[in-house]
């Protein structure tokens, strides 16, 4: 394995704490709770082609969230190790 791999594996296993963290908080349980309302008014609210559509908007948009949630997390992860770096913290 090599080191970008490693750094790799490490900050995915650092971003999949951090979310396990998150989901264990009320804000989480109050977003979710969120979300099935959402879903529900979909079922009643719109007509079957219609939640097909929302349905697959929603799934990009959740995916494409995710990946700007990791890059977000490794950048600021690199950008850290940087700024200790620079006050002298790490060598």
């Amino acid at each position: 394995m090599t080191i970008g791999q490693e750094f790799d594996f490490f900050a995915d296993q650092l971003l999949d704490g951090a979310v396990a963290e998150f989901k264990a908080t009320e804000q989480y349980k109050l977003l979710q709770e969120k979300l099935e309302q959402m879903d529900r008014d979909c079922d009643t609210m719109l007509r079957e082609e219609e939640k097909v559509f929302a349905v697959e908007c929603f799934e990009l948009i959740m995916d494409v969230d995710g990946q700007e949630e990791s890059y977000v997390y490794r950048k600021a992860f690199k950008d850290c190790v940087m700024l200790l770096k620079r006050l002298g913290v790490l060598a």
